[in-house]
């Protein structure tokens, strides 16, 4: 259990280390990293929040994965049968 703990810090700290970064991927388009600490809560009981973001040659964000929302299950579930 120690070990699972120490990789998972590991990870957050590594994404921390990331913050503010900009990475080239060739042909214009770009990923941005934002990571900081932040006081854990309900919604962010890790205590990071992030934004990853790739975006195209000019500029325009075409995809993120963040913490601003929390994601919501369906109401409904159709299990197969």
């Amino acid at each position: 259990m120690i070990l699972l703990t120490m990789h998972k810090e590991s990870g957050i700290d590594t994404l921390l280390e990331l913050d503010q970064q900009i990475l080239d991927q060739g042909n214009g388009y770009w990923i941005k990293i934002e990571a900081r600490r932040v006081t854990s809560t309900k919604e962010i009981p890790h205590g990071i929040r992030y934004s990853l973001t790739l975006h195209e040659p000019y500029g325009k964000r075409i995809l993120g994965y963040d913490n601003a929302h929390a994601v919501k299950p369906p109401k409904k579930f159709k299990l197969a049968g």
